[in-house]
C-alpha cells in the first residue's frame, strides 16, 4: 500500500500550507499574432527588460506587444502577472501587477542604448541600459536602474514585504560588463568581467532579475569573472567567480532593530545551459 502524507503534519506544513517536494513550471504557453510592424502575445511567456537586471525571466502570465517603429526603434510593452510568484501562493491579491514599457534603439549592427519605465507593486523604476563595441572582439554593455518608491511595506505572514526597512532613501543599481569573444554558436569562447553595484531592497525579491544567481534584495558590491564555451549551437558550459560582497543601505532594521550584516559573497558556479 502507497504510504499517504498527511498534510497537517508540521514536518510537512510551512506557513500553515502544506508543502511540495515536486513542482512543475509552465515557461512558455502563450499565442501571438503580427499586425504590420506590431506583434501581440499573450500568456504565459518570458520577458527581458533592458540588459535584464531589473526584468529576464520566464514563467510571466502577461500581455505584451513589440511595435518596430523604423528600422533602428522599437517599443516593448507588457502588462499583467506573475503565476509562479511566490508571494501570490497564499492570496490572490498579493500577485503583483507587473507593466512596463521599454524603448530601445540600435546605432549599427552592434551598438544599441534604450530606456524603460515600469512598476511591480509596490515599486516603480526607472532604468537606462546600452552596449556597444570597443575594440576587435571587446565590447561594453551596462544598465542602471532607479527605484523610486522609498515607503517599503513590511514583510507580513505571507512574505509580502521587505524584512529589512526604514530607510527612506532611494534605491539604485547598475552593472557594468567588458566582455571579449561572443558565445553564439559551437566553437565560441567569450570570457567577461562583470561590475555590479545594488542597494540592498532595490528589488522585494530576486526572482524576477536575470542575475538571480548573486543579484538579491540584500544587494551586491563587487566583481565577477564568467567564462562561457559554447559545446554545440545549443549548449553553453559556463565557469563563473565572483568576489563579491552583500550591500545594506543605512537605517534599514528587522522588527528586532537590527540591521542587515555585510556579509561576503565569494562563489563559484559551474553550469551547463541548452536552449530548444
Amino acid at each position: 500500500m502507497p504510504a499517504t502524507v498527511d498534510p497537517n503534519d508540521p514536518k510537512h506544513v510551512r506557513d500553515g500550507h502544506a508543502s511540495e517536494k515536486n513542482k512543475v513550471k509552465l515557461d512558455e504557453a502563450s499565442i501571438g499574432r503580427a499586425f504590420g510592424p506590431v506583434y501581440l502575445k499573450a500568456g504565459v511567456q518570458s520577458a527581458t527588460v533592458g540588459e535584464g537586471l531589473w526584468i529576464g525571466k520566464s514563467s510571466l502570465n502577461i500581455f505584451s506587444g513589440k511595435y518596430d517603429m523604423t528600422p533602428r526603434d522599437s517599443l516593448f510593452v507588457g502588462y499583467g502577472r506573475d503565476s509562479q510568484d511566490y508571494l501570490a501562493e497564499n492570496e490572490k491579491t498579493q500577485s503583483r501587477l507587473l507593466k512596463f514599457v521599454d524603448y530601445q534603439h540600435h546605432f549599427g549592427s552592434d551598438a544599441m542604448a534604450g530606456i524603460y519605465l515600469g512598476a511591480q507593486q509596490p515599486d516603480r523604476y526607472i532604468g537606462v541600459y546600452g552596449e556597444t563595441p570597443l575594440i576587435g572582439k571587446l565590447s561594453l554593455a551596462g544598465e542602471f536602474v532607479h527605484n523610486t518608491n522609498t515607503d517599503k511595506p513590511d514583510e507580513n505572514h505571507n512574505h509580502y514585504g521587505y524584512v529589512y526597512r526604514g530607510s527612506k532613501s532611494d534605491t539604485d543599481g547598475y552593472f557594468l560588463s567588458l566582455a571579449y569573444g561572443q558565445a553564439k554558436k559551437k566553437g565560441d569562447f567569450r570570457a567577461a568581467v562583470n561590475y555590479f553595484n545594488v542597494d540592498q531592497n532595490l528589488f522585494m525579491d530576486d526572482g524576477y532579475t536575470a542575475f538571480d544567481d548573486y543579484v538579491t534584495n540584500d544587494g551586491l558590491l563587487g566583481f565577477g569573472l564568467v567564462l562561457d564555451y559554447m559545446t554545440s549551437n545549443h549548449t553553453k558550459l559556463s565557469l563563473e567567480r565572483y568576489w563579491a560582497h552583500t550591500k545594506p543601505v543605512a537605517g534599514n532594521v528587522d522588527r528586532d532593530g537590527n540591521e542587515l550584516p555585510e556579509s561576503p559573497y565569494y562563489t563559484t558556479y559551474v553550469k551547463f545551459t541548452s536552449k530548444f
